[in-house]
């Protein structure tokens, strides 16, 4: 499959996806006071599904980074040389937002950041095994229901989308989900237009 990129027209360079499903009208930028910093893995790019695109282009203080091996990534060296940053990873070893909100100082001078990795939990595995560096990031679990990625298939039922992650890890963080609406409603649109396309007659999808 081809891979979008800035010089394919067909592409839009925002959200990535092709120019007649764009969904940008569809993106409500939100200013989060906690910096997100995504990892994405390099099978995501483009994808068609895929939603760190779009989180990204919704989010005042966010950056993406794309690669599996980070073990010599500059962005990445620099974030945790500056920040406290913790990873999203819901393992026995996570400790709950309350938790960290509560054993955080009063006076710190800066908001943590919040590390998420884009991928199959497969690849995002194999993502945390190559980088020592994240893999001793302490760890963040998430209070949710049932996630809602209804067209790709979830490992458990709580597997959430790299969009729905952001949205529950800061509006949780922050206590303000109308704050971080749009990202959801932004979420349930690509579910929408996806559901859509797999209704339609062959006839109806050509363009």
């Amino acid at each position: 499959m081809k891979q979008p990129n800035d010089q394919d027209s067909r592409y839009c360079t925002r959200c990535t996806r092709a120019l007649k499903a764009c969904l940008c009208e569809y993106i409500h930028p939100v200013i989060n006071r906690v910096p997100l910093l995504i990892l994405q893995h390099p099978g995501e790019v483009g994808h068609p599904k895929g939603t760190a695109a779009l989180l990204a282009a919704s989010l005042a203080h966010v950056e993406i980074r794309v690669g599996e091996d980070f073990r010599e990534d500059a962005v990445l060296a620099r974030w945790l040389a500056q920040r406290r940053c913790y990873l999203l990873w819901p393992d026995e070893q996570a400790q709950s937002l309350a938790s960290l909100r509560a054993s955080l100082p009063d006076d710190a001078e800066a908001p943590p950041c919040f590390v998420l990795l884009d991928g199959t939990w497969r690849k995002a595995y194999k993502m945390l095994r190559l980088n020592p560096a994240l893999a001793a990031l302490p760890r963040l679990s998430l209070a949710t229901a049932e996630g809602q990625y209804l067209i790709r298939k979830k490992p458990f039922s709580t597997a959430l989308s790299t969009l729905e992650a952001g949205y529950h890890l800061l509006s949780q963080w922050e206590g303000d989900a109308v704050r971080y609406a749009p990202l959801l409603s932004l979420f349930h649109r690509l579910n929408e237009q996806w559901l859509s396309y797999s209704t339609r007659t062959p006839e109806s999808r050509r363009p």
